[in-house]
This record gives structure tokens, C-alpha cells and sequence, in this order.
């Protein structure tokens, strides 16, 4: 059936294609009740013109003036009645006490008086329609229209031959028993035919409520009772103030419309008071599921525009949202079809600071020329700790019964600017999230990294008869820029290798590896010749790398046999020799050369030493040199140079141990700024 109802009315009302649920049910209903409600008003009007007494409107203008300045001011103070019927759907309605007014004329001067009427539905017709800003509004005016001017019109028309019958005359006389059942009975009447002629449009709406929303019709039974029954419970006053005209004149007319007047302003007053505590405190209990909900989502942002679909139109009674970031675009955007030149909004939005609102006909800020629009509220979202604008809120607010006025627009301020403040913290929440994953995988990938940088290194010290070696990399960071390495070389030589990559991370660890697998490289293919060994892999590296990174090398080539090591140092830390061929017993290997990465045309020269019994050869890298304590002050060598006279005796893992428990007392807790690594080679005393 639906499907049926919405096939006809698509030929006269194409925009409802783009609109969807209670607003497309809206759309219908006015449709279809125009469409058979207009007949009813022409009808109406046409018997109106044949029973009016357009003398009687002349010899009694200020009556008759009178009368419409009451009606007026009657509408000027009218209730609102406004009830959600479903969650975020709203039914509304706009009721006043002038049906009293125009009874009460009626009993007096007959039917002519519902020119009146005509006059006021037409001239808010003519208002409306050039105030409507969209399609749907000019069609809910005309219904409006065509079903007020038969109800009225034609209701009354058809409830006059009762009070007749009854006894009923114009003007009416004094109140007696049967001037009252007369003017009650059609009073009655005419409620009754109201009701009986929006019958099909209160049908319709309920039935689309439950068989197209599925939603409750309960609200909706409710919302149409007080709408119905409401404006008429004034009427039946009508009948004592025209007694009181017929007694007493205008005077008396006037002393009790005027009673009448402040019940009116009194109930305009408590349905904007309920009206604006309804509002706070669906706002109030919104925003609190809302938070709610976000606390207890997954910290990404899957489930965000679900949760703002859920709690942001009913909160606001929203017709328009948009909710977006800078950075993730479109949060929320209602409805689907919403189309709003968020570059131009964004242009302004991201110089405000707080909440704004804007009134319908205000002109917009952030465009030049002055379009028709609802009532917007707009707020920026505030970083929660830079304190900058990262986004924006956008709510076009839905036209109720209640007019939008600066007061009740400036109410709904702290509730959205609390929103924007909720969204802005799900979105820190949200980045602080993926950053933590991002940092996890950094971690996992860096741990990876450790694993296979420490597969570069020698699983195994090598045993020589004769010999005590020992080495140790402690990283400053996950992955280290130091390397060590010992080369098996042919005639049983040892390559000993340290180096150290200029700078930290996975950069010059990845040049670490280039450069240990190219040492070792030309290792076995220049066995005797540490120089070469350096000038071929410091070639081969400027040709791959082009890194702007260099490595500091010490390599040696040692003979166990003689204790004869070959060496070429490439700007690394001088190695320390414990001899007893120097006075003091310390002979530092020198640099003989420049690090490796820096120029092609560089030469190292070799330099030869002999390792006599019980002697020690200490390799290290710039982070035992240069370990640093928090006061910033720098190790004094000499205190590592003593560890080495003190444990000279004892087993190079000893030694080993002592030096790194040195540098460990001295830095303390302060941030390790370079890799430690330490070879230590013993000769054996005889």
C-alpha cells in the first residue's frame, strides 16, 4: 500500500525521491490531504459567499475590527505542542484560544463573521509561501491551509442548521438553558466534524508510523488528541461572551476576551517552558549516552558515526547535520543527500573558537549573498590539548512549532558545544589509538630488526690455543649502529673487525650491514691486507650506499702463532695495547686513515704489531669513550684504563665485565646516547 500511495503522489511531489522516513511520510500525508481537503474549502467558501450578509459587515465594521485585532492577538500569543514520536521524529502543532473568538462573532452577526478567518488563513498563507525554503514547506502550508479552511469554514457552515434547530438565533439573546444546549450542541458539532475531516490524515501517519517505520503509535495517538482537543476547549466560552456583548456591549465583551487574553499568554508561556525543559533534557540525556557510548566503543573510529547517527538528530531536533574532521572528512552526515560547501564553512569555522548560532534570514557568514534558511547552529571542534580547530559541526535545525528565536537558539549553545567537545576527544582518542598501533608495529619491526642485525654477529667467539677473546655490543637503542666481527682467514689467521656507523636508527643500521657483509667480503678475497680490505669496501660502498653516512673501522689481521697482528684503522678510537714494551704500559693504535664512505680516492696504510705473552689488546667503539652522566660531564679514560691494570690477571670476560660495570656507575640514569662494544684479545703468559 505504501508503495501504491507513494506512486501517485511522486508525480506531484519528485523531491520526496531524496528523502526518506518521517519526512517522507509528511510529505504524503500533506499531499494526500490536500487533495481532499480542497474541495471541502472550496465548498466551504462557496456557501460562505451565499449566506454572508455583506451589509451587516459594513453597518458593524468596528465590531468587526474588533474582532480580528482579538483574533490576531490571539494567534500573536499561541501554544505550541510539540511530541516526539518516534526517536528523532518529532510531530508539532500550533493551537490558539481564536476559536473563541470567532464562535463568539458568530453567535453575534452570523456566519459572515467567518470572513475573518478566510482573511487571517490567507494573508498566513501568503506569508508562508514566501518564506519557505523548500518544496516541502510550501506544501504543508497549502495543506495547512485547505484543511483550516474546511474545518472552519465548512464545519461551522455545517453545524449552524443544529444550533438553529435547537433555538439558536443571531444575534444570540440572553444565556438561558436553551441558548446554552443550543450553542454547545453545535459547538460539539463542529469538533466533531474536525476531527472527521483530518481523520484521513491522522489515519495515514499511524499507519505509516507502524507499518512503514515500525515504530510505536502510542506518542502519535497522543500528540493528535491534545492537537484536536486542545484549541477547542475555549470554544465553548464563546457562548458566555456573547451573552456578555448581548447584556452589556463591548465593554463587557472586551473585560472578559481580555481574562481570556492572559489564559492565553499564561499557556503560550508554560508550552515554551516545557517545550525548553523537554529540550535540556533530552539534550542533557543524550550527550550522557552519547559520552557514554563513546567511552565504551572501540578507540578507532568505526563505530562514531553510528553513535552520532543515533543521539545527534534527536538531540537537537535536527533537520541537517554534518559533523567532519580536517583530517578523516565527513563524520556523520544526515541526511545522505545533504549537500553543504563545507570549503566555504571550514573558511570561516576554523577562526571561531566557540559555539555560534545563526537565525533564519541572518545573513551567513561565510557567504556573501543572502539565501532563505532554517534556523543553523555551528561549532568548531577544539583540539582537547594544541587547542586548535580540527573540524567543525554544522546543524540545521528543524521548524517547529516553536519559533527559533535568538533566546531559545542561544539555550542550545552549551549543549553544542559540549558535542563538539565529545566528538574532538573521540577523535584524540582515535589518533592516539592508531598512533599507539602504529608505535606497536614500530616496535614489533624494530624487535625484528634487533633479531636479525644480531645474526650478523659471530654466534661464536673463536677458541685459539694461546688466546683469550671476549666480546659485547650493548645497543643505546633498539637496533645499534656498532658491529664486531671475526673472520676465519686462511693459514689460520684471525680477522678481527670493529666498526661503528656514524648516527643511530634503522638507517645506519641498515649500513651496518652493508658494510660488515662487504668487510668480510673483501676479507677472504685480500686475507693479508687490512689497507686493501678497507679501500675496496670503502669503493664498493660510496658506489651502493650514496647514504651520506660514513663507518669508523678498526680491522687486524693476527697471527695466533706469532702474536703478529696486521691492522688498518679508519678513523675509529685508537685501540688500547696493555705492553711491557712501552714506559708506561699502554700503546695506543692510531688511526691510519679516514672512515670509510666519505672519499673515493682515500688510502689506509698498515701498521703492524706483535702481542708478547700476557698481553692485552682492548677494541672499543666512541660510547666507552664517550659515555656521558647526567651533568653532561665525559668518562675519564683513565678510569677504563684502570679497570684493565686491575683485572689484568684475571680472565678477559672478567675484564669484560668490570668495564661495563664502570660505565654503568659513571652514567648512571642518564640516556644512553651511543652503543657500547667491546673486543678484548689476551695473549697467554707462558
Amino acid at each position: 500500500m505504501e508503495d501504491f500511495v507513494y506512486r501517485m503522489v511522486r508525480r506531484l511531489r519528485p523531491d520526496l525521491e531524496n528523502v526518506g522516513g518521517q519526512q517522507r511520510i509528511g510529505g504524503v500525508a500533506d499531499v494526500i490531504t490536500l487533495f481532499y481537503t480542497l474541495p471541502l474549502a472550496v465548498v466551504g467558501l462557496v456557501w460562505l459567499v451565499k449566506v454572508s450578509n455583506w451589509g451587516l459587515m459594513a453597518d458593524n465594521w468596528q465590531v468587526f475590527l474588533m474582532l480580528g485585532v482579538l483574533m490576531y492577538l490571539f494567534n500573536r500569543f499561541s501554544f505550541f505542542i510539540v511530541t516526539e514520536i518516534r526517536s528523532g521524529g518529532y510531530a508539532n502543532t500550533q493551537g490558539a484560544l481564536d476559536g473563541m473568538v470567532l464562535w463568539s462573532g458568530v453567535f453575534l452577526f452570523g456566519p459572515t463573521v467567518l470572513w475573518l478567518d478566510v482573511f487571517w488563513s490567507t494573508a498566513n498563507l501568503v506569508r508562508g509561501l514566501f518564506q519557505a525554503r523548500s518544496p516541502s514547506e510550501v506544501w504543508n502550508r497549502l495543506r495547512a491551509t485547505a484543511s483550516g479552511l474546511a474545518t472552519t469554514e465548512l464545519g461551522i457552515l455545517l453545524a449552524l442548521p443544529l444550533y438553529r434547530t435547537l433555538g439558536g438565533k443571531f444575534p444570540m439573546g440572553e444565556l438561558t438553558n436553551q441558548v446554552l444546549l443550543a450553542g454547545m450542541a453545535a459547538i460539539l458539532l463542529h469538533f466533531a466534524l474536525t476531527v472527521m475531516i483530518y481523520l484521513g490524515y491522522t489515519v495515514y501517519v499511524i499507519w505509516a508510523l507502524r507499518h512503514v517505520l515500525n515504530a510505536p503509535t502510542g506518542a502519535a495517538v497522543h500528540f493528535f488528541v491534545l492537537a484536536f482537543l486542545l484549541p477547542a476547549l475555549s470554544n465553548p466560552f464563546a457562548i458566555l461572551a456573547a451573552s456578555l456583548y448581548h447584556q452589556g456591549g463591548a465593554l463587557f465583551y472586551l473585560y472578559d476576551m481580555v481574562g481570556m487574553l492572559l489564559v492565553a499568554v499564561l499557556a503560550r508561556q508554560l508550552s515554551r517552558a516545557v517545550e525548553n525543559s523537554r529540550l535540556q533534557s533530552r539534550q542533557l540525556e543524550e550527550l550522557e549516552r552519547l559520552g557514554r557510548a563513546i567511552l565504551n566503543a572501540p578507540p578507532d573510529l568505526s563505530t562514531l558515526p553510528a553513535l552520532l547517527e543515533e543521539h545527534v538528530p534527536p538531540m537537537f531536533s535536527a533537520n541537517r547535520v554534518l559533523i567532519w574532521s580536517e583530517e578523516n572528512g565527513a563524520l556523520f552526515n544526515y541526511p545522505d543527500t545533504l549537500g553543504i560547501d563545507r570549503a566555504r564553512v571550514w573558511g570561516w569555522l576554523h577562526t571561531q573558537n566557540q559555539a555560534r548560532y545563526i537565525q533564519d534570514r541572518e545573513p551567513l557568514p561565510w557567504q556573501s549573498s543572502s539565501l532563505a534558511q532554517a534556523p543553523l547552529l555551528v561549532a568548531p571542534l577544539i583540539h582537547p590539548e594544541h587547542q586548535h580547530t580540527i573540524g567543525g559541526v554544522y546543524i540545521e535545525l528543524r521548524t517547529l512549532a516553536l519559533r527559533w528565536d535568538a533566546r531559545s537558539l542561544a539555550a542550545l549553545l552549551p549543549a553544542v558545544q559540549t558535542l563538539g567537545a565529545q566528538v574532538a576527544s573521540a577523535l584524540r582518542r582515535a589518533q592516539v589509538y592508531a598512533e599507539t598501533l602504529a608505535m606497536q608495529k614500530t616496535l614489533q619491526e624494530l624487535s625484528l630488526a634487533r633479531t636479525i642485525q644480531a645474526s650478523f654477529l659471530p654466534e661464536e667467539i673463536p677458541q685459539l690455543s694461546g688466546w683469550q677473546m671476549c666480546a659485547a655490543l650493548e645497543p643505546a637503542r633498539q637496533i645499534a649502529g656498532d658491529f664486531y666481527d671475526f673472520i676465519p682467514l686462511p693459514d689460520g689467521r684471525l680477522g678481527i673487525v670493529i666498526a661503528d656507523v656514524a648516527d643511530k636508527g634503522l638507517g645506519p643500521a641498515l649500513y651496518m650491514a652493508l658494510s660488515s657483509t662487504l668487510l668480510r667480503t673483501f676479507a677472504l678475497q685480500y686475507p693479508a691486507e687490512p689497507a686493501r680490505v678497507l679501500s675496496a669496501t670503502n669503493q664498493r660502498i660510496l658506489q651502493d650506499a650514496r647514504a651520506n653516512l660514513f663507518v669508523t673501522v678498526f680491522y687486524g689481521v693476527l697471527s695466533p702463532e706469532s702474536g703478529q697482528l696486521v691492522y688498518a684503522n679508519a678513523g675509529h678510537p685508537p685501540a688500547y695495547l696493555i705492553t711491557t714494551a712501552q714506559p708506561d704500559g699502554l700503546q695506543m693504535l692510531r688511526n691510519t686513515g679516514m672512515p670509510l664512505g666519505i672519499d673515493s680516492e682515500t688510502s689506509w696504510r698498515e701498521e703492524t704489531i706483535s702481542l708478547a705473552p700476557g698481553e692485552l689488546l682492548m677494541l672499543y667503539t666512541d660510547g666507552v669513550s664517550d659515555a656521558q652522566n647526567n651533568r653532561g660531564e665525559f668518562i675519564d679514560r683513565q678510569a677504563v684504563l684502570n679497570c684493565l691494570y686491575e683485572h689484568l690477571h684475571k680472565p678477559v670476560q672478567d675484564i669484560q665485565r668490570s668495564i661495563f660495570d664502570k660505565i654503568h656507575q659513571f652514567v648512571g640514569d642518564a640516556p644512553r646516547f651511543d652503543d657500547i662494544t667491546l673486543v678484548i684479545a689476551k695473549r697467554d703468559s707462558v
